[in-house]
């Protein structure tokens, strides 16, 4: 629905949504792009029209809602008064994760910056977002509707490839090339397949650690590994969280895509998987599966490029951890420690087959075994910011944000920084107060009349007060604009007018 019904530029010049017609015939899409099965595409769209309609009876929109309505608020400025429009382009815009955009995302950009003035990046094995299915191909065809047809000089170049990974070691980059050569033979249109990354240096192989107590593990995080961030499926987050003794660094593997850490460990990845599919991982893993795997089993190619993002995601030290035995993961501890026999051509003047032997992926450890980790404060504190700057992020919801800054706090004070764990602190209370004003029990306090009011008043004015002596002054902004429905008139003309204008301008200023 996202990528092709309501996120494709043919959707967009249909008005906003793909006709049926066009969504089921073959030709209209093709194979390669819309890898949905065709005699699933009429099924597809029925549930589509279920959506729909549930949404405009509840007078509900959604993100593609949003950008169309958006899109088309530029056209109309460009025809009505184009002065305007110049004043919001840009001369060059930076794209990264370019691989989580819909084709009318990607559209904003071009409107924005013009074919030429683009500069977008990303790689579309970690093309993990939900309901976005991505080919660098349909940035260039949407170049050819910007540019026109007598204009094709500035139509977006053929992407250019860079195979040197600058991030992580071949110890790290060699466990992902293999899980990529997985998913190309059974999912070859699902990502574009290009030359295999390689590291700068070779770094050790990445550790298995199988069978482990949970609360083992949790001693380790707090000791030897102390520091290493922990990835999971993005909804086991908050169990793990809590099931490793509040340890602060679970993130879900979407959650962390786009970012880097020192140590890595993935946690139940294939265990979690759901138990229809640990058969079909299995037979996966050691070869038993035939072509037409994808069609039985569409699911496993976007797990692929979950696992190969949560690899991805590690510099130095990768490890991947199953607390119990489970079907795919005893499979996959098998895959990754098992030596690899290849066949090739005979030697020169003889006629048998040649077999080699190439080293496991990675090694099976022992838990009493591991070796320390050392972080030093620096890196604690350089981990902190980068979690702080995630919580002040636009695209996050607010209990995203306050997990954040929890992992921010511990960081800060990890690195002995006090400082900076109270800048935290306080931005989380005001994200603590923000997420309360959506929720039932404060409801109840704002329906209580003057004094429910009195008090998000209150403890507003006492919110930013601590906000603005640590320097906080965007989310300032966001507590005036949170407490705004809940104040008086007269109490908001004059905090806008005295307070919030100079805020603004401080920013501005900055």
């Amino acid at each position: 629905i996202r990528t092709y019904i309501k996120g494709s530029i043919q959707a967009f010049q249909s008005g906003g949504i793909l006709p049926r017609e066009s969504f089921t015939t073959v030709e209209i899409l093709g194979k390669n792009r819309c890898r949905v099965p065709v005699q699933l595409r009429e099924y597809v769209y029925d549930e589509f029209e279920t959506y729909e309609k549930f949404k405009q009876d509840k007078g509900l929109w959604d993100d593609c809602d949003r950008i169309r309505d958006l899109l088309l608020r530029f056209e109309e400025t460009n025809r009505v008064d184009s002065a305007v429009l110049d004043r919001v382009r840009r001369s060059r815009i930076y794209v990264d994760e370019i691989q989580d955009y819909t084709q009318i995302e990607c559209l904003v950009f071009f409107y924005l910056g013009g074919p030429s003035g683009l500069f977008l990046a990303g790689d579309s094995a970690q093309s993990v977002v939900e309901g976005t299915e991505f080919r660098f191909e349909e940035i260039r065809s949407l170049g050819y509707f910007v540019a026109g047809s007598d204009r094709h000089e500035l139509v977006p170049q053929k992407p250019k490839t860079v195979n040197v990974n600058f991030r992580s070691h071949a110890g790290i980059l060699n466990t992902a090339a293999a899980f990529l050569d997985v998913l190309f033979k059974y999912f070859p249109g699902s990502a574009k397949q290009l030359q295999k990354d390689r590291g700068l240096f070779q770094g050790s192989r990445p550790g298995v650690l199988h069978n482990v107590d949970t609360k083992k593990l949790a001693v380790l995080l707090s000791d030897k590994l102390k520091g290493t961030v922990v990835l999971v499926h993005d909804e086991s987050s908050h169990y793990w969280r809590r099931a490793l003794g509040d340890y602060k660094l679970v993130y879900g593997i979407r959650e962390a895509k786009g970012l880097e850490f020192k140590c890595v460990m993935l946690l139940n990845f294939f265990q979690e998987l759901p138990s229809s599919l640990q058969k079909p991982w299995r037979n996966l893993l050691l070869n038993r599966e035939g072509v037409d795997f994808e069609v039985k089993h569409p699911l496993v190619g976007t797990q692929l490029k979950l696992l190969y993002t949560g690899i991805t995601r590690c510099i130095e030290r990768l490890f991947f951890v199953e607390t119990s035995s489970s079907i795919a993961g005893d499979a996959a501890v098998r895959w990754l420690t098992t030596l690899t026999v290849k066949k090739v051509g005979p030697a020169p003047g003889k006629n048998e087959v040649q077999e080699t032997f190439a080293e496991a992926l990675a090694t099976r450890n022992n838990i009493t075994n591991i070796e320390s980790m050392s972080m030093t404060a620096d890196e604690f504190i350089s981990e902190g910011f980068n979690n702080a700057e995630i919580a002040e992020s636009a695209e996050l919801d607010l209990e995203q944000a306050h997990s954040s800054l929890e992992r921010s706090i511990w960081c800060f004070e990890q690195g002995g920084n006090h400082e900076l764990a109270a800048k935290a602190r306080a931005h989380r209370q005001s994200i603590q107060f923000r997420l309360g004003l959506v929720l039932p029990h404060e409801q109840q306090c704002i329906s209580d009349g003057i004094n429910g009011q009195n008090l998000i008043e209150v403890k507003g004015a006492q919110i930013m007060e601590s906000l603005i002596s640590e320097g906080l002054l965007f989310e300032v902004l966001n507590i005036f604009y949170s407490i705004s429905p809940f104040i008086p008139p007269y109490v908001k003309e004059e905090l806008e007018r005295c307070f919030i204008s100079k805020i603004r301008l401080a920013i501005s200023s900055k």
